[in-house]
């Protein structure tokens, strides 16, 4: 997967999930033409605790994204 289809995925990402802009995703190939991204940042709730937040993003070859999940 190229930089610029990278760029353009993180930008629906970032818009979404704000926690995790400015974070590289791990790039991992899943099946021919799927990859999966994976972003981990650090977040706080309301009253100040820290949990880890992990989102992922399954996308086609094409830089579609598939699936959008997120931990809490």
């Amino acid at each position: 997967m190229d930089a610029k289809t990278i760029s353009v995925i993180n930008k629906q990402v970032y818009q979404k999930y704000p926690e995790v802009r400015n974070v590289a995703p791990k790039v991992k190939e899943q099946t021919a033409g799927t990859y999966l991204l994976i972003y981990e940042a650090n977040a706080s709730t309301a009253d100040g605790h820290a949990f880890k937040r992990s989102i992922r993003a399954v996308v086609n070859a094409a830089g579609k994204i598939t699936k959008l999940t997120a931990s809490k």
